[in-house]
């Protein structure tokens, strides 16, 4: 090797060495000895080659300029960060000295007004606001540093120019006006259940926790008492719901509440299950939710459907079992229910509140439309439609008394966010994650090219009506049950019930939403792409 190419090596060996011995505490290099790096590394890619420079030595001199690249764009990297740091030190520093100030200087008023017969003295005011200026002169200097990176929050957040130099009322205390927020519900008989969505601390309106956020269970006590309701028709379940029964009786020494029917059928097996206890009839159905602290279901999502019909007010916890055919409510399986129960009856357990719909018929005659029929849960959707009419569907819809639409078509369908996967999505509408609060409004193969689905809020009260002008009646169905005619005139009024299912998750309401889309309905399932294909270069 020459001797011009040894000065060099060993003058990049020199600016490595002092890179090295430049490198602070925190593991970054020094702006200024990345600058003198990397004009080493130029010096010596600009001095003239040697004869007889073979292969290896343009290796090195193109990895020596990727290493330039990279210490400048490290050099910038770190200034960028310390700048941002400083803007954000000086913006948390100048709001803490203003908060201060004008606490100081409330107590100064509140101190003076509480004093009897006597008046403010501007003059001790003013003094004192001047020794807060000079205790404070530090931060002032960082406010004119920190207004070089532009706007701050403090001159954003000003009400207007709250310059403490300036001459100000000494008998009125500027500050924020502050306000409550109220929920607004249509008539004093409205049962309209809103939720405080919103704080308003010190006259500022920020997100609160909402109903849609992960929930997790935790027994203050441990259960007594669990229901068991099953599938009907089905040997698999009734073995194991046998099984459960006996298990949960003896290890866990629990007080176990079946259908009359499953009873019936576990008697006729062995009279050893005589300790099982059931009902008589529906007014003892009214009060389950003050005996059962638990319901387990043995079938798929209609069992769960049924399992939520049967409380017509609070529902206790639900812990679905798989044992039908989809099963988007269902994420526990049969073989694992011991240790499934085993941890549920252990706690804390995340569940999913799954929202129902509280519909009301009101006919025509009806004086005003809280003079209704018995109100009807619905945990998936209710569907109107034309039933064994050849015409069209003509019902006119209006949310809280705001005229939305006229429907012509087969019908429409207004569905919770548990059953956007039901008769909603069969229909066009979109699948929503269950602990999302709202209403669908699904048009059933509409007669118009621009009638797409819509969600409203949660607090809204949809009202369906049939008009006097339509040829036929339309028909109600309720979770795919209980069908009732509507006739001309007769409208359906449906809200959101203030009494949701609360559902046991297998891992949290997103991870078990996400798995039974994937599992039951194959979403998004498609043959990956070709990696040696065509690319861009």
């Amino acid at each position: 090797m020459s001797p011009s190419k040894l000065e060099s090596t060993a003058s990049f060996e020199h600016e490595d060495a002092s890179i090295s011995s430049l490198r602070s505490d925190n593991g970054f290099v020094d702006s200024l000895s990345l600058f003198h790096s990397e004009k080493a590394v130029e010096e010596l890619l600009l001095q003239t080659p040697v004869e007889g420079m073979d292969e290896h030595l343009i290796e090195f001199s193109e990895a020596l300029r990727t290493v330039a690249k990279a210490l400048r764009l490290a050099a910038e990297g770190k200034a960028s960060a310390q700048a941002e740091a400083a803007e954000w030190k000086c913006r948390y520093e100048l709001e803490r000295t203003r908060n201060m100030q004008m606490e100081h200087k409330a107590r100064i008023l509140e101190r003076f007004s509480a004093e009897p017969n006597s008046d403010i003295d501007c003059g001790r005011v003013k003094n004192l606001d001047n020794q807060l200026m000079q205790q404070n002169e530090p931060h002032d200097h960082s406010e004119e540093v920190c207004m070089k990176h532009g706007i701050c929050s403090h001159e954003v957040l000003r009400d207007r120019e709250s310059d403490l130099n300036s001459n100000v009322d000494c008998n009125r205390m500027m500050k924020k006006a502050s306000f409550k927020l109220s929920w607004w519900c249509k008539g004093e008989n409205s049962d309209q259940h809103k939720h405080d969505i919103v704080s308003f601390e010190k006259g500022n309106i920020t997100t609160a926790e909402r109903s849609s956020k992960q929930i997790s269970l935790k027994w203050e006590s441990d259960p007594q008492t669990v229901l068991i309701l099953t599938k009907p028709n089905s040997v698999s379940v009734r073995i194991l719901c046998a099984q459960m029964v006996r298990w949960l009786k003896e290890k866990k020494k629990l007080n176990i509440y079946v259908e009359p029917r499953v009873r019936v059928e576990l008697l006729t097996e062995s009279s050893d299950y005589d300790y099982i206890q059931t009902w008589q009839d529906d007014g003892e159905i009214l009060l389950l939710h003050t005996k059962v602290d638990l319901v387990i279901t043995l079938g798929g999502d209609g069992t769960v459907l049924w399992a939520a019909s049967m409380f017509k007010g609070p529902v206790p916890p639900i812990v679905p079992f798989s044992l039908g055919s989809l099963g988007f409510m269902t994420p526990f399986h049969s073989e694992h229910f011991k240790e499934c129960l085993d941890s549920v009856l252990r706690g804390p357990i995340n569940i999913t509140l799954r929202h129902r719909l509280l519909c009301r018929v009101v006919r025509d005659a009806a004086k005003n439309e809280y003079e209704t029929e018995e109100p009807i849960l619905v945990l998936n959707e209710v569907t109107i439609d034309r039933g064994i009419s050849s015409y069209l569907t003509n019902l006119e819809c209006y949310c809280d008394n705001s005229f939305v639409t006229c429907v012509q078509g087969d019908g429409l369908i207004l569905s919770t966010t548990s059953g956007s996967t039901a008769y909603s999505l069969a229909a066009g509408g979109s699948m929503v994650h269950p602990q999302v609060p709202g209403i669908l409004f699904t048009p059933i193969c509409p007669h118009s090219l621009s009638f797409r689905p819509l969600i409203l809020p949660e607090h809204v009260t949809v009202r369906i009506m049939v008009p006097f002008n339509s040829r036929s009646p339309a028909w109600a169905s309720f979770d795919g049950k209980d069908r009732k005619q509507l006739a001309a005139g007769d409208a359906l009024l449906c809200s959101m019930a203030p009494w949701p299912v609360p559902t046991a998750c297998q891992v949290d309401s997103t991870n078990d939403f996400l798995r039974s889309i994937h599992d039951g309905l194959h979403w998004n399932l498609r043959k990956t792409q070709s990696f040696d294909g065509p690319r861009d270069l």
